[in-house]
């Protein structure tokens, strides 16, 4: 399953009620100025490292993803359109609408960038286990992407709802290296469907509810509605509130299937030679549907 939203910018929503904001820092203290500006202009990092759990349908239990990119583009600010080159960023539709394909365009002509090396990459949990992500090589057909992008997968990288650590050891793009922890995303729960007037009534326990003392304005809940081979059909995307309805229209003909709910949740950071950083949590649970 996969996720993404801006690294910086805010989640814009259909509904006049409801807004997402960007991350805020961390607050653990790794915040603090890190390189001149004029270093930090041309030559710091942005960093994207997303951490993925999928679970059931039923019991079934899938291994955690993580993959960590460290982007930079010379003489140029990472912005959105460096993100997506070097993969990561997935859009989503806006909050309140499904779309089964997110369009992305090209604001610019594309810009050469560069995936860093910054040695080698551990994640590890409350628990002290720590999953080492493996070096790999960008794939980019059309020459504007160089370096190598980090991955690994473990049958539990974290515990949901304690911090997580991410520590780069340093390497020739980013000799310092750093560490810095996060709190994680709660796991999704109690996610049940319902067939209505065709389409679907999904509910779940959200995290942005005014009573709840872990509430998270930020968190976004996205719906992959998938057919019984697995095609996407849709996907909406909602703020963490704890329902979704989906049409009949947009589900279009399918009967049956399986709906793919994710909780999408980001922590910011900065650290010595990371401009910009962000651990992206996507719990997701896959679940039955039948109309």
């Amino acid at each position: 399953m996969r996720l993404v939203s801006s690294l910086f910018g805010a989640f814009a929503i259909g509904s006049a009620a409801l807004a997402v904001g960007c991350a805020a820092p961390s607050g653990d203290g790794s915040d603090a100025p890190n390189a001149p500006d004029a270093e930090i202009t041309s030559q710091a990092a942005t960093a994207v490292v997303v951490v993925e759990r999928t679970a059931g349908p039923g019991d079934a239990v899938h291994a955690d993803s993580i993959v960590a990119r460290f982007v930079r583009v010379r003489q140029a600010a990472v912005d959105d359109q460096a993100l997506r080159m070097a993969g990561a960023t997935q859009d989503l539709p806006a909050a309140g609408t499904c779309s089964a394909n997110a369009e992305a365009s090209f604001a610019q002509k594309p810009r050469a960038v560069e995936l860093l090396d910054v040695g080698p990459v551990t994640v590890t949990d409350s628990q002290g286990r720590a999953t080492a992500l493996a070096q790999r090589a960008m794939p980019d057909p059309a020459g504007f992407v160089s370096g190598v992008f980090y991955s690994g997968r473990s049958s539990e990288a974290f515990t949901a709802g304690s911090p997580v650590e991410v520590h780069a050891s340093g390497g020739p793009d980013l000799p310092g290296g750093f560490v810095v922890s996060v709190p994680s995303s709660h796991e999704l729960t109690d996610v049940t469907v319902a067939p209505t007037s065709g389409g679907l009534d999904i509910t779940w326990s959200a995290s942005n509810m005014s009573d709840a003392s872990d509430a998270d304005e930020r968190d976004l809940v996205y719906v992959e509605v998938l057919s019984t081979s697995g095609n996407l059909l849709t996907r909406c995307t909602a703020p963490d509130t704890g329902k979704l309805n989906i049409a009949a229209n947009v589900i279009g003909a399918a009967l049956e299937g399986q709906l793919a709910v994710h909780r999408l949740h980001h922590e910011a950071f900065r650290a010595q030679g990371i401009d910009s950083g962000e651990v992206r949590f996507d719990l997701a649970r896959v679940v039955p549907f039948h109309r």
